[in-house]
């Protein structure tokens, strides 16, 4: 298995152009974070296309205590919700690699759990990073949905560990990890929940964390009172993105407009391409 690359992206649909309707210029920072992630991309072997995409969106149907993989053959949705119907995704999947994955996840000792859920539409984690992926991509390659957020966050970290070794010795393949989520909701009075002071100290650990390829810690730090305090959606998302990579990962941006955490970050194995 080759894992061409892997990346954090954060997912308010507001940045998007359709719905933001000007809006999105208060996160501009962001909006050039995208653009030097799809450029980093681009600028991988075969053009960063790969043979499937593996998304962790913690917008999907969930389970406790397991890794939630939707078995859908097809998947449908759009952006009606917030306003913008003519942004709509037709996704594939690609059946094979899905119960092999399953079934090497369930190898290495996670708790896997299965459910068909076709509809896309209350899921914007997974649409609003592949609207961006979507700009550089002819066609979305094959994706994988899954939502981390039932599992702790040791196994958090042990799903990226094991997706490294993630292989099919009859079918060698190219992958790609999405980990989608933001970051706290209370970094500012203006958020749409309130301040806490937890919030800015949870961006800043998991930065760090990201800076340095290190999520030990990050795993055993945070409280379930603490993280409810910081509000977020990314946590187990970047400690898989964090297990995977086995090392740093390159921060692309890094903002808090609207009281929201917001960061890209890129893996990209050895060895690198300019």
């Amino acid at each position: 298995m080759i894992w061409s690359w892997a990346a954090l992206m954060p997912h308010p649909p507001a940045i998007l152009a359709q719905v933001g309707r000007g809006y999105e210029r208060g996160a501009a920072h962001t909006l050039a974070g995208s653009k030097t992630l799809l450029a980093r991309i681009t600028a991988r072997p075969a053009g960063g296309l790969t043979d499937f995409l593996l998304i962790l969106s913690p917008h999907q149907p969930y389970t406790q205590g397991a890794l939630l993989i939707n078995t859908a053959p097809k998947l449908e949705g759009s952006l009606t919700r917030f306003g913008a119907p003519k942004l709509r995704l037709t996704l594939t999947t690609d059946l094979a690699i899905k119960a092999a994955l399953a079934a090497h996840l369930t190898a290495a000792g996670l708790p896997v759990a299965e459910a068909a859920n076709p509809d896309l539409t209350l899921d914007h984690g997974s649409q609003v990073p592949l609207h961006f992926l979507g700009r550089i991509m002819p066609k979305l390659p094959p994706v994988i949905l899954a939502n981390p957020i039932g599992l702790t966050p040791t196994l958090a970290l042990a799903l990226g560990r094991a997706l490294a070794s993630f292989q099919i010795p009859s079918r060698p393949l190219t992958g790609a990890l999405l980990a989608s989520g933001d970051l706290s909701h209370r970094l500012s009075p203006n958020s749409s929940i309130g301040f806490h002071p937890d919030g800015a100290v949870f961006d800043r650990e998991l930065l760090a964390a990201l800076t340095s390829g290190t999520g030990t810690g990050m795993a055993a730090g945070w409280t379930p009172e603490r993280l409810a305090n910081a509000a977020e959606c990314g946590y187990r998302s970047a400690l898989a993105l964090l297990g995977l990579a086995g090392g740093p990962l390159e921060i692309l941006s890094y903002e808090g407009p609207f009281g929201v955490g917001y960061c890209h970050a890129l893996w990209r194995p050895s060895p690198e391409t300019p």
